[in-house]
């Protein structure tokens, strides 16, 4: 039986060995990467309606209104024992013990349509996300084609200044806008990643997962403006949390007018308190119309822009194909080609940023109409409500206020 020492060469067929080790175990040595994961616009919003926290959140927030309920029920309770006893109550008693319930309620309300809409809410980030994702990865194949384009142009120059027929400034002036075009390609790939990242982070898959989005086509939907406004003022959840903050200012400072004079800091307080609390109402339903308004023109705007920026595509397509056939005929430059290719890429991404502005507008509308805020201009729906803010909710067992709304007892 042979053993390895006494085989010919075995120091060398070792090194050999060690080297194929290496190789098959060194990323990307054996070959391409693994293709990224194309996903549809429907498996995102599947993954992110079982995998997304907003949902569980919502979950918890309605719970702890539910358990705030409850406890503002005590307190009240225990407030009208105290009150029946002749004992004094002092004004924050007071004050839930004639609102604690109601407001506990009107919480409960709120979370409970936040809850509803909470699925709304993430489909929307999900859909924002995805076609940033789709516009950053055409813009980045336009940034790459002008990269081709500017390197192509370069080495023409270098060609020419060799032979005389380009000066040292035609020659810079391609250094420089080579230079340009690969920071620009730099950016692009910066800002598709952020948008991967964003996109993953929506759907619940983890951060390293390569992925590409499929094109979505855009259906053109009708909308009636007038109508989509009323129902996004009737259902909103800002404008019934602000809502709800005029009328528990409303009703503290209708108390703070039976305990103290007008003359005082605190009646002046809670005046002020409660006007602004109106003017904070009115300011919201002005932000919300505004809002859908706004939305309804770009989906407009975007709808008439749809033919044409399709229209420009498929005319660089076709002067790409003249270029490349010009090239193999001897009539044409690869320059050209590659100005072509960049015209292409370029009418690509215009038509992908239309149907994204289209595929937006068109959700957002959709989403105001159900109670979602479009006002916030974070670029995701809004899926709760604030709760008042200097609004107090009772909690068991105690005589005074002992969270805020935002807290226990409250949403």
């Amino acid at each position: 039986m042979l053993k390895w020492r006494h085989l010919p060469g075995s120091r060398w067929c070792a090194a050999l060995l060690t080297v194929l080790v290496v190789a098959a175990a060194w990323p990307g040595a054996a070959g391409a990467a693994a293709a990224p994961r194309e996903l549809t616009l429907e498996e995102c919003l599947e993954l992110a309606g079982k995998n997304s926290p907003q949902i569980k959140l919502a979950q918890v927030a309605l719970d702890r209104a539910k358990l705030g309920l409850k406890e503002a029920k005590s307190a009240v309770d225990k407030l009208e024992d105290l009150a029946d006893a002749r004992f004094p109550l002092d004004f924050e008693s007071t004050f839930i013990k004639e609102n604690g319930l109601w407001q506990a309620e009107q919480q409960l309300a709120l979370a409970q349509a936040s809850y509803d809409l909470a699925g709304e809410g993430v489909r929307l980030a999900v859909k924002r996300a995805y076609y940033d994702l789709l516009k950053a990865e055409a813009d980045l194949a336009q940034a790459e084609a002008a990269e081709k384009e500017a390197a192509e142009f370069q080495r023409a120059a270098a060609a020419q200044a060799e032979v005389g027929m380009a000066t040292p400034a035609q020659l810079l002036a391609a250094e420089t806008a080579l230079a340009q075009a690969r920071a620009g390609r730099l950016a692009a790939e910066s800002a598709r990643e952020a948008k991967r990242l964003a996109l993953l982070k929506e759907i619940g898959l983890d951060l390293n997962t390569a992925v590409k989005p499929a094109p979505a086509p855009v259906e053109k939907e009708e909308f009636d403006l007038e109508k989509t406004v009323a129902q996004a003022l009737e259902n909103s959840l800002e404008i019934k949390a602000a809502a709800l903050e005029k009328e528990l200012a409303d009703r503290r400072f209708d108390l703070t007018k039976r305990w103290y004079p007008e003359i005082t800091y605190k009646y002046k307080g809670a005046e002020y308190t409660a006007l602004s609390a109106a003017l904070k109402l009115t300011d919201t339903r002005l932000a919300v119309e505004t809002g859908v308004r706004s939305s309804y023109n770009l989906l407009l705007a975007a709808y008439e822009q749809l033919g044409p920026a399709g229209k420009a595509v498929d005319q660089a397509a076709e002067n790409l194909r003249l270029a490349q056939a010009k090239l193999k005929l001897g009539a044409a430059t690869q320059l050209d080609v590659l100005q072509a290719e960049r015209a292409l890429a370029q009418a690509r991404s215009s038509l992908t940023g239309v149907e994204q502005s289209a595929a937006l507008a068109a959700a957002s509308l959709r989403a105001a109409a159900l109670g979602l805020s479009l006002s916030s201009g974070s670029g995701q729906g809004s899926t709760g409500a604030a709760a008042p803010a200097g609004t107090s909710t009772a909690a068991g067992g105690s005589t005074a206020p002992a969270a805020s709304a935002a807290g226990g007892g409250g949403f």
